[in-house]
């Protein structure tokens, strides 16, 4: 395929997407509306009692329905922003809006499925011109995941007498499977794969287990917002299994297939697997911390902003990530040694 036809596709596509869904408001059943008008009165200092200072505007706003019975229909609606931003939003002319049901209706959010769906089809599109015939074989993969994740969630909420470890555990273990045989085929190396993966992340987790409860899970709060259940220290051990999964998979996959395809055997495998190992170790145990600090930053910000000190803001926002983060690094620095071992112990090569 030509240069100039790719790079068409990846502008064009995600473009017709976004139209389609600009105008899809009658396949939803919640009302939407489109902002026709636009007031904003004039913009007033505030200050919270730990003396930050913002502005809050408050706008009247007039829109039309794009859907329900009351569609064509216009209503006044009143909407409130900060400049920060944090808990709210500005609205603006052409804004469509999900609005509550009812004579007095009041707004609930963006309609942004236009640009979440345009995102999701350049990121198809991307996928597809990279890795071509591999390609459907990887969005098969993401789709039965995303399926079996969501089908987890579902029986785990209607289902309150099933027990969640097993559940998610399971879970864990169908995504293992099912991406190792998507990413080689059905072949004993898949097996390879996925056993390793399972035991170098089931190996993790058991050491992180073993030193939090030794220093009695010293900064680590269980009880923050993210984890205020029943059972929040066994949910914690679930995030960090299918956490910790997709870095341990991605160092075992690449070292078994570059082995697999080798033919060297018996200690050169083993030496050829550990300096592979050791040239992904580093990289991947930083994509992972990114991952993390991207993932807490605004809320640091939030703390450190609201006079809090560095240290209490590491211990209460960053916590239970970084011990998540160094849980999945166990993992991956388990996961070389026994995958190099494994395969110096296989005879001849899989392609």
């Amino acid at each position: 395929m030509p240069r100039w036809l790719k790079l068409l596709l990846v502008v064009i596509v995600p473009l017709i997407v976004a139209a389609l869904a600009w105008v899809d408001a009658p396949l939803y059943q919640a009302p939407i509306v489109e902002a026709i008008r636009v007031t904003n009165q004039k913009a007033e200092a505030i200050t919270d009692e730990n003396q930050n200072q913002d502005h809050q505007t408050n706008q009247e706003i007039r829109a039309r329905y794009l859907n329900t019975k009351r569609k064509g229909q216009t209503v006044s609606l009143n909407n409130t922003f900060t400049d920060s931003g944090t808990i709210d939003f500005e609205v603006k002319t052409g804004n469509q809006l999900f609005v509550t049901s009812g004579k007095s209706p009041q707004i609930k959010d963006l309609k942004r499925d236009w640009l979440l769906l345009s995102l999701l089809s350049l990121f198809i599109v991307v996928l597809a011109l990279t890795m071509r015939r591999q390609f459907w074989m990887t969005l098969i993969s993401l789709v039965l995941n995303t399926g079996l994740f969501y089908l987890a969630v579902h029986v785990d909420v209607t289902n309150q007498q099933l027990s969640v470890g097993l559940l998610f555990s399971g879970l864990a273990i169908a995504f293992t499977l099912i991406t190792a045989v998507f990413i080689v085929g059905l072949k004993p190396l898949a097996g390879v794969i996925s056993g390793v993966t399972v035991l170098a992340t089931g190996l993790a987790v058991a050491l992180g287990y073993a030193i939090m409860t030794l220093t009695n899970y010293t900064g680590i709060h269980l009880e923050t917002v993210k984890y205020v259940t029943q059972a929040p220290q066994l949910l914690f051990y679930i995030q960090v299994v299918i956490g910790a999964l997709g870095a341990v998979l991605d160092i075992v996959g690449d070292i078994s297939m570059t082995l697999a395809a080798s033919p060297q055997t018996g200690k050169a495998r083993f030496q050829t697997g550990m300096a592979l190992g050791r040239d992904i170790l580093g990289p991947l145990i930083n994509v992972l911390l990114m991952i993390f600090m991207v993932g807490t930053f605004s809320e640091a910000i939030l703390w450190l902003r609201n006079s809090n000190s560095i240290a209490q803001t590491v211990e209460w926002v960053m916590g239970l990530g970084l011990a998540q983060t160094l849980i999945s690094a166990f993992g991956i620095v388990l996961a070389v040694p026994i995958t190099s071992l494994l395969m110096s112990m296989r005879r001849g090569t899989t392609r």
